[in-house]
């Protein structure tokens, strides 16, 4: 009968049980007697054995339907002194069977695991990455998770894949220098490293949970469901870096950037490796689609992030939240099942066409999902309605004191489309600042047009906002200025009264920075080390746009740094 291995290591009552589930690969023999052991990995990377082995293993026999059973009578270990431990099963001729890298786990926490085929690749391949580097780090122990994702790679392979990892981390102008060079401390690398332990072993959302589930639904008639939750734990891992930045204090944007940093290294390396026949074409392309998906992925969930919190910051309430909770779920649930759906071409004999399909598949189930979400946080024409009635109270203006045409946009398809919800919540958050006493003031920025918004300007017509209106204009007489737009008062100025001309001026410098980022990015190329420094420079420019406004929202109170940034993040393009 075979059988996959399934366990929990509860590291308050040191039991562990284990419990086999059928799979077509990775079999336990019924009958079989099995030697369980547990090992860590000490600080400097190095796997405990000899005299200095924990000494905590026993054994048990596969019952007949595949299942083993059994407890520890000494304590397994918990993350207040080890980050990672080595499970290994050995048989009765003391071959290694099964072999797995988990988190130690939080102390008095249950830890679910699993072990298949996968995490052998997976153990091979980090222990080899924690010896290279000397450490145990966790973010290390991330991306060989994010790496490995079958078992047709070949141990020449393993090793490769580990060295790359290492130097990308760890190596000079990599993962860990890059956050370094922008600030982040020491003490905040300690505490990083220490949460995303804790978060791998989260008994409910964690890694190992994850892959115990993909173990406990795998099957011999339908191998994919296996494969399918693979692909679920897979698309959460990078998120794990995420996350555990903000519990240590610093910008979860400084991980984003060094991603970039990383594939500057790693990248290089791989393409080497590759024409080399270090690693396979399947395997180099696997490497892509995995890494590169997965960053996407945390693009959109780090953007969705941002959202609601600046949404909570502007206190949007009722049908507004569930309305954009709603869509951001669909798009999270949406992406995570376009990565389960791809990891289904992990089958160990999966080849570069086959990967390269997968990925397309993929990345086309990824768009549909961002346009989906865009379609559904379009604001309603009566929520359009409700907005403008605010505004026209806020100015003491008439009933449909503007019109609602000029609450829509241009979708990428040509078609136009109502305001998204994300920019409603900033504009009735304004109307309530005048309303009550208050006012906003913004300083214009500064840096230079591109040369491609040729649309962006003034008309010293008054009542034509766009370029071609303008020229056409008497006869053609209309004089169309290039420059930032005037929407206040002024020469060429469209007359929209405060705070709402500073809304759209915001917006349209906000506009101008996103098109000279993405003409960067299209400059820079494959450069993965220019598009870092790019990402940072965007980053602050949005930080510098934020510091320019001021005001108070009854008179007397300021507006906050975190109304003001949450202006910002509200007013910005979806970058997913």
């Amino acid at each position: 009968m075979k059988k996959h291995v399934t366990r929990y290591i509860y590291s308050l009552c040191s039991l562990l049980l284990l419990l086999g589930i059928a799979n077509p690969a990775w079999s336990l023999v019924v009958g079989e007697q099995y030697t369980i052991s547990i090992e860590k990995i000490n600080s400097d990377g190095s796997l405990t054995s000899g005299a200095t082995s924990l000494g905590i293993s026993t054994t048990a026999t596969a019952d007949n339907s595949g299942k083993l059973a059994f407890t520890f009578s000494s304590g397994v270990p918990d993350n207040t002194s080890c980050n990672f431990m080595v499970i290994t099963l050995t048989n009765s001729s003391a071959a290694v069977v099964r072999k797995s890298v988990i988190p130690c786990p939080d102390p008095g926490t249950a830890l679910p695991m699993g072990v298949s085929g996968v995490t052998n690749q997976q153990a091979d391949a980090l222990i080899m990455a924690f010896a290279s580097a000397s450490s145990d780090d966790p973010i290390l122990a991330v991306f060989n998770f994010t790496v490995v994702r079958s078992t047709g790679i070949q141990a020449n392979e393993l090793a490769a894949m580990a060295n790359f990892v290492y130097k990308g981390i760890v190596g000079p102008g990599g993962f860990v220098a890059d956050m370094k060079s922008k600030g982040v401390t020491a003490a905040q690398l300690l505490t990083y490293r220490h949460k995303i332990v804790s978060l791998l072993a989260d008994p409910t959302t964690g890694y190992s949970k994850l892959i115990k589930d993909s173990v406990d639904v795998s099957s011999i008639n339908n191998p994919d469901l296996a494969a399918a939750q693979r692909g679920k734990a897979a698309a959460e891992l990078l998120g794990y870096l995420v996350q555990a930045a903000t519990a240590a204090g610093f910008s979860p944007d400084r991980v984003m950037e060094a991603f970039d940093a990383m594939g500057s290294i790693v990248i290089p390396s791989m393409t080497t490796a590759k024409a080399a026949g270090t690693i396979s074409a399947a395997t180099f392309q696997s490497i892509q689609a995995s890494v590169g998906s997965g960053i996407d992925k945390l693009k959109a969930d780090r953007a969705i992030d941002k959202y609601t919190q600046a949404l909570a910051t502007l206190g949007a309430t009722g049908a507004d939240v569930t309305m954009y909770t709603t869509a951001a779920n669909t798009l999270s649930t949406s992406m995570s099942t376009a990565f389960e759906q791809f990891n289904k071409v992990f089958t160990g004999s999966e080849t570069q066409s086959g990967v390269s399909a997968a990925q397309t598949t993929m990345n086309t189930a990824m768009s549909t999902a961002f346009a989906a979400f865009i379609t559904a946080t379009a604001a309603s024409d009566a929520r359009i309605a409700t907005m403008i009635t605010k505004i026209c109270t806020a100015i003491s203006g008439g009933a449909g004191c503007v019109p609602a045409s000029r609450f829509k946009y241009i979708q990428n398809g040509g078609t136009s489309a109502n305001w998204p919800i994300m920019m409603v919540i900033p504009t009735d958050w304004l109307s309530g600042i005048k309303t009550a006493g208050g006012s906003l003031s913004y300083t214009r920025d500064t840096v230079n047009i591109p040369s491609s918004m040729t649309w962006m300007g003034s008309c010293s017509n008054s009542g034509y906002t766009d370029k071609s209106s303008c020229q056409a204009s008497g006869g053609g007489t209309g004089t169309w200025t290039p420059g930032r737009t005037t929407f206040g008062t002024g020469t060429g100025g469209q007359n929209i009264p405060s705070p709402y001309s500073e809304l759209f001026s915001i917006q349209e410098d906000i506009i101008i920075r996103e098109s000279a980022r993405f003409a960067a990015q299209i400059s820079a190329g494959q450069s993965m080390g220019a598009q870092n420094t790019l990402e940072k420079a965007f980053s602050d420019a949005m930080t510098t746009i934020a510091s320019k406004i001021s005001g108070t929202t009854d008179g007397t109170t300021a507006i906050t740094t975190a109304q003001k940034k949450a202006l910002v993040k509200l007013l910005k393009s979806p970058q997913f």
